[in-house]
């Protein structure tokens, strides 16, 4: 079977977000209920549903690519072309009834990512990547920011609870640099360096794939550069903490910054 071209793929994934807004917008409204995973992770009913129902359309249209979900695992993941699914990013949020989550799907090309979602259904707000096509917020192109000065930046850091002590240095030493920092945007920070309105993001070493190949195409498409903390690509298997910025000059800088410190947290 030939690849899809990336328009048609793009197409399946807004399907998707549509399909994952409809019941995210009816849990959210309804009775708060959050159980949690083994690993003290939160879950709610929008996580189970969501990916369950979008796996069953991504096996309906495309039954030869393999897909990787947060809460059912990976299946085929060998295929040339492999989706990547987070149902609810921001779990605890979502289960508190706050409005900072959002909806990641992502779909990698040889283990690449290529296109990317991030959809926040309660705000009907949704960024929208493909390799080659732009990205935009809501059918509108958009574009990252000319920042070249972290003097100049605004920062998004992760919460500062998912920053082990030994990286909490070089994470308040960006914070410290930059013009002004905000706290704990999640994806929805990736989204907002996409359009303009956050320079430079940095999480700690607690994301997955799942949290991550959605925002790559996201940024990159924008004009940004994302890495993770040692400078190297992402890709469907990586994991741990990231680096995006709006430009490369602004993400040397940054980088620069991180490591100036004992790297004692590089695995």
């Amino acid at each position: 079977m030939s690849a899809p071209p990336l328009d048609t793929c793009l197409d399946t994934a807004h399907h998707l977000a549509d399909i994952a807004g409809a019941i995210a917008r009816e849990v959210w409204f309804g009775p708060a209920v959050t159980d949690f995973k083994a690993d003290g992770s939160a879950l709610t009913e929008a996580d189970t549903r969501i990916e369950t129902r979008l796996r069953e359309v991504l096996e309906s249209r495309h039954p030869d690519h393999g897909i990787l979900g947060e809460e059912f695992g990976g299946a085929a993941l060998d295929r040339e072309f492999v989706w990547v699914i987070d149902p609810i990013d921001g779990t605890r949020q979502f289960g508190a009834r706050l409005m900072n989550f959002g909806v990641l799907i992502a779909l990698c090309h040889r283990g690449r990512p290529v296109l990317g979602i991030i959809d926040q259904p309660l705000a009907g707000a949704r960024y929208a990547a493909a390799e080659g096509l732009g990205v935009t917020l809501n059918g509108t192109a958009i574009a990252a920011r000319q920042t070249t000065a972290l003097s100049q930046a605004t920062v998004a850091i992760a919460n500062p609870a998912s920053f082990p002590e030994e990286m909490r240095e070089p994470a308040d030493a960006i914070a410290q640099a930059a013009r002004m920092t905000v706290y704990d945007g999640g994806c929805l920070a990736y989204g907002a360096l996409a359009r303009g309105q956050i320079d430079l993001c940095l999480n700690g070493p607690d994301l997955d794939p799942h949290d991550i190949c959605a925002v790559v195409p996201v940024v990159e498409q924008a004009g940004g550069t994302i890495t993770d903390w040692e400078g190297r690509p992402l890709t469907l298997a990586s994991e741990g903490a990231i680096l995006a910025a709006a430009t490369p000059a602004l993400h040397a800088q940054a980088f620069d910054r991180l490591t100036r410190h004992d790297p004692v947290w590089i695995p």
